[in-house]
Parts: structure tokens; sequence; C-alpha cells
């Protein structure tokens, strides 16, 4: 592609529309250029611009057309992109495509081929080779609207940051939406995630993952996302009192409820699909039963272990996937939406997954054929509490005897599904009614609230209808 500097006659008409440049032999621009589409617009350092097609973009009801307005512009490649009201845009590439609105500043001081994750102390660096290793990059039909600072970052394809977010030091991959004064630093956020008033630093974190509202995520190693961080969770007790060199890894598919608190250093890279409730506080652990439901408490009988039992949370394996079908496939369901891909079963299903599953049950199976556990009566055992100096891998929780039973049903009921599927890409239709009968629950207890439940929660009809293909009912 060939560059050339500005010919006097376009030098002419870019000062007449109200632009300025100390020096205009320091612009290079495309052989097509041409100077409409910019308007009041200050130039300086080494500047490469594409030209600016008119190409319409709608933002917030409004078109614009591709062009430079009321911005400043230093060291920077522009190509055929939407630039309004930029207060500085230096060191920096704008693809085509993009639509900048109403910016503070976009900028880049720094290598951007590493990137800190993990400890705060920075132990751990994400190493990536970039075409443009110092210049931050607003890739192809990117949105940034209304923010007040962006620096050192690379934002891929159809990504958003807007509303107040601020975003530093990290890499935002394509149809990533950072919003509503979310902040993300040092960090890599992996496609079609969403973070909302939230805040992420030093983390890794996976496709597809919802954090929501006022949530806190530290020093995660959240390679496979597909999670969910619900208001007021936090999820960054990363600091012992001398250094912030503490780290988590959630597992696949996990869920963080409101406002728990999660301390580290954790792992639950082997429980897949977990769910921490409402205002639990984790202590450290690791944790290898996937699907499991980790909550506060409830009333405890057997006060001989009491001692043993304080700070620990009651956990019921393999709850989430014999209780909860009806949320595990409806957000199976919502990854395809977003994505536009078909591999939300291939994931729930996947190898990893079941390997996880076997390795739980065989835990509990083995627990529960031992001599001095299976000659004790079921009305013996009922009420009684087992801890992982019992039990391994029950992180910091403790587990009622009286549900290994329901727990190892429930993972030999995910080996079923996961074989049928294996052999047929398609659900067993069994599934359907376990979701049927999730809903209806739901509704069940709706409707002794809200006298009008059922007319303001409407069936999700694709979501139905997506289920029946798949189980091709």
């Amino acid at each position: 592609m060939i560059r050339r500097p500005l010919m006097q006659k376009e030098i002419d008409s870019l000062v007449a529309a109200g632009n300025s440049c100390k020096n205009w032999n320091d612009i290079r621009v495309e052989q097509n250029f041409t100077p409409k589409n910019i308007f009041n617009t200050k130039f300086s350092g080494k500047i490469t611009l594409h030209g600016f097609s008119g190409k319409k973009i709608s933002y917030c009801g409004t078109e614009f057309e591709t062009g430079l307005y009321n911005s400043w512009i230093n060291e920077s490649v522009i190509e055929d992109a939407c630039i309004y009201d930029a207060k500085l845009i230096s060191n920096s590439v704008v693809c085509d495509g993009a639509f900048v609105f109403n910016v503070g500043t976009i900028f880049c001081d720094k290598d951007m081929s590493h990137i800190r994750i993990g400890t705060e102390t920075g132990a751990r660096i994400l190493k990536r080779q970039f075409s443009e290793n110092e210049r931050t990059v607003v890739g192809r039909g990117v949105v940034i609207g209304n923010v007040l600072s962006l620096g050192n970052v690379h934002i891929g394809e159809n990504a958003r940051v807007e509303n107040g977010a601020f975003v530093q030091d990290s890499i935002v991959e394509n149809n990533t939406v950072i919003t509503e004064n979310a902040v993300v630093k040092s960090s890599f956020i992996s496609s079609f995630s969403y973070v909302g008033e939230a805040e992420i630093t030093s983390s890794f974190v996976g496709p597809l993952t919802q954090i929501h509202h006022h949530s806190l995520l530290i020093s995660a190693l959240w390679a496979l996302g597909r999670g969910n961080i619900g208001y007021g969770a936090n999820v960054g007790s990363n600091h012992t009192g001398r250094m912030p060199d503490q780290e988590i890894i959630p597992g696949l598919g996990q869920f963080f409820g409101l406002g728990c608190n999660v301390k580290f250093p954790a792992n639950f890279s082997d429980a897949p699909f977990t769910i921490i409730a409402t205002g639990v506080t984790c202590e450290p652990q690791i944790l290898r039963f996937p699907f499991a439901l980790i909550k506060s408490p409830s009333l405890i009988t057997d006060s001989s272990n009491g001692a043993e039992l304080a700070g620990l949370n009651e956990i019921i394996p393999g709850w989430v996937y014999a209780k909860n079908a009806y949320g595990i496939f409806r957000n199976v369901y919502k990854w395809n939406m977003r994505c536009g891909h078909n591999d939300g079963l291939d994931i729930l299903f996947s190898a990893e997954v079941g390997r996880s599953v076997i390795a739980a049950c065989e835990i509990l199976e083995k627990f529960s054929s031992a001599e001095t556990f299976s000659q004790t009566a079921t009305e013996k055992i009922t009420g009684k509490l087992l801890t992982e100096k019992s039990l391994a891998n029950l992180g910091s929780n403790f587990l009622r005897a009286e549900n290994i039973e329901l727990a190892v049903e429930a993972y030999q009921l995910f080996g079923e599904d996961f074989e049928y599927y294996i052999k047929t890409k398609k659900l067993n239709k069994e599934i359907y009614k376990r979701v049927e009968y999730c809903l209806e629950r739901d509704y069940a207890r709706g409707k002794k609230i809200f006298d009008d439940y059922e007319e303001f929660h409407p069936l999700d009809e694709g979501f139905w209808n997506w289920l029946k293909e798949c189980c091709e009912l």
C-alpha cells in the first residue's frame, strides 16, 4: 500500500476546515486520500491517514460518518474510522469501522507484549506477540464512547468500551463489552464476555464470562471462563498482609453468588459448574467436586466435631446438575446465542468435565463402600458431618453423610447423559422433563409470592425450541 505526503491543495483544504499541524510533512496518506470529513483536528508527530469514505456508523440512535472531528491525533495510524471529540489519541492504531466518541485520552506509553496477570507482585507474565507492541490498538468495528482514559490496550474486533469504563494495560478480545464505570487493569478479557459496574485486576478471564454490579475479581486465572459473578461478590482476597501474592483458579462455568467473599488461595479448576451461594464466605481451599453447591451451614446436629467445623460451609456435590437442570442448559443455550456458535453442549459434555465427574464419583463410592461406613445403619449416619480429614478434596467445607448417595446419583446421572450425547450428539429426552420440573418449581414458588407472576415471566420460547431440537422432540 503506497503512502504519500499531502499535496498542497489538500493541506489548504484541511486548514480551511479548521485543522492544524506544525509540520504537514509528518503526515502520510493513501494514494486515493481525500481531505473530506476532517474538521477542527490537531495533528502532531508522525501520522498515517487511510482516508475516510464517509461510511455511516450508528451510535445511540444517531448516524455518524467516518472521519476526524474536534480531536487531537498524535503519532498514530487512523484507518477508515470515526473519531469525534477525542481530547488526545496518541501512539495508537484505530482500525476500519471503529467509532470513538467523547473520550479523554487513548494512549500507549509502554511495550504491550508482556502483561502481568495472577499475583499482583508480577510473578506471572502473559506474553503476547502483536504487530503493534508499542501502540494501543482499537480493532475493526470497536465502539469506544464516553470514557475518560484508555491506555496500553489491545481491543479486538467489535468490542465495546463505554459509559465511564476505565481500561489500562490490558487485552480485550473480540465482541466483549466493558461498560457502566467498569475498571479493568492488567488483565486479559476473552471474547464475548461482559463486564459492567465491576473491577477486574491482574486476571485472565475466559470467554463468555459475565461480571456484574459492583463486584470484584483480582488475581484470577480463569482460562475456561463461561462463569458469572453476581452483585457485590468479592473474589479478591489476594493480600496476605505482607504482599498481594495470592491467586484463585475458578472452574469452568462457576457461579459466584450475591455478596459472597472468597479468600485466597483457592483452586476450583476440578470443580466446574460449582455455585457459591449468596452471602457465603469461603476459606482458602482446593475443591474437586464438580456441580457442587456451597452454602452457609444450616442447623448442625453433630456436636461431636463442632470445633472442626468452625469456618466451614456446607457442600452438596452434584447438586447443580441434579437439581438445577434449567440453569445448566439455559446457560449453554445463552453461550451459543452470544457467540453464534453451537458448541455449548460440547463444552458441557467435554472430556475434561467428564473426568472431573468420574474422579469425584469414585471418591464418594470408595468412601461409602468402606467397611466402617457401609456397616453403619442409615439412621445412625443421619446428621453425621464429614470434613476433609475423613473425605478428601472437600475443601473448606463439610458434607452431610446422608447426602453422599444423592451426590453419587447426580454424578451417575451426568455420566448417563454424557454417554448418550457422545454417541448421538443429542440430549437424553429425560433432560427435557428435568428442565420442565425445575421451571415448574420456580413458577410454583413465584405464584405464592406474586399473583401476576406468570403474566410477567413468559417462557423463553427460543430456549425451549432449542432444547426440543437438542432432545429431538
